[in-house]
């Protein structure tokens, strides 16, 4: 009997075509965290710095990768 779950429905979903999205670009800066470790605040650099308070995502530093070693 195998410990293995089955696939979740997004793994078994083909992925997306990459000429639909369009090129934007986030500036990124990393910030401590309260555990001791950093995180990267990405945003994009052309909004407005009203809208750059809401439109911005943060991400664990390791869990970051470069988008050219993957396309």
């Amino acid at each position: 009997m195998s410990s293995e779950s089955p696939p979740s429905e997004i793994e078994t979903r083909p992925p997306l075509p990459q000429d639909e999205f369009s090129e934007a670009l986030l500036t990124s800066e990393l910030e401590p965290t309260a555990d001791g470790g950093q995180r990267a605040l990405l945003y994009p650099d052309d909004r407005l710095d009203v809208e750059k308070a809401t439109h911005w995502l943060a991400v664990p530093e390791g869990l970051l990768v470069d988008l050219g070693d993957i396309r």
